[in-house]
């Protein structure tokens, strides 16, 4: 059965256009930085921005479960779990490299069933309900048709925790295609589900930072899996989501002994 998502999708899209519009009037301007157990970065603005987000879905839907990249776990007794990352790009955004977003995610039972991205720099607003298409402002987004891994274009990006397990992949992708890290894993995604991109990988990531753009993606006609070619679910620790010709090319690189 088809979720209805009508009012979960407002709020998401309200939440992201708020969060953006703090980042877009701090930028520049950060004067807190501090660091986390993993070199991290985490600014003042990041904290204002899910204040906002985070009293917007509470507001609306006080039973859901939230999972926060800040404040961590606020769990309900609910089969709806929120996944938000309210700066993606924080080290970016507090050195003024414009590969930023908001990321605004929503599971059910596991699955990720809605995603709004927010890139400000550009004023771009990704988002996609399960069954419904993906869209960007308003216009309906199409992954790319390439099919030959020497001409394609892939984004990457790994968990502060596992650098060795990021070279080994990037050892492997990289002689074969074109190679982009932007540092913002959740617009790396949209840039798949719009075609600018045509595949993405992860490995040891949060499920904040990839839910939104995980739905963006399948809902623009593409695939979204882990590296052993399983469902991506919340429990996931890797993602693949590529334009669907490249997927099983680039899973069998991934994983050659």
């Amino acid at each position: 059965m088809r979720l209805k998502l009508d009012k979960e999708l407002r709020v998401a899209k309200k939440a992201a256009l708020e969060a953006g519009k703090i980042m877009m009037q701090h930028y520049g301007k950060v004067r807190k930085l501090q660091f986390k157990h993993d070199k991290s970065r985490v600014t003042e603005v990041d904290l204002m921005c899910e204040k906002k987000i985070l009293s917007l879905i509470k507001k609306n839907f006080p039973d859901h479960s939230i999972h926060s990249e800040e404040k961590g776990d606020d769990l309900q007794d609910s089969d709806f779990l929120w996944a938000v990352d309210p700066l993606d790009g924080t080290t970016n955004y507090s050195i003024m490299m414009p590969y930023f977003n908001v990321s605004i995610g929503l599971m059910y039972k596991g699955k990720p069933v809605l995603g709004v991205v927010y890139f400000p720099i550009n004023d771009e607003l990704f988002y996609a309900t399960d069954g419904n298409g993906a869209f960007l402002n308003k216009k309906r987004m199409r992954i790319s048709k390439t099919s030959m891994i020497e001409k394609s274009v892939l984004g990457y990006c790994y968990g502060h925790s596992s650098v060795k397990r990021a070279l080994k992949y990037y050892s492997r992708m990289r002689p074969l295609c074109t190679t982009r890290q932007f540092g913002s894993a959740a617009l790396e995604l949209a840039y798949v589900a719009c075609g600018r991109f045509d595949g993405f990988y992860m490995n040891d990531m949060n499920s904040h930072d990839v839910a939104a753009g995980a739905v963006l993606v399948k809902e623009a006609g593409g695939k979204v899996t882990d590296f052993k070619n399983k469902q991506f679910t919340v429990k996931s620790i890797d993602i693949l989501a590529t334009n669907g010709r490249l997927h099983n090319k680039i899973l069998k690189i991934l994983n050659k002994k």
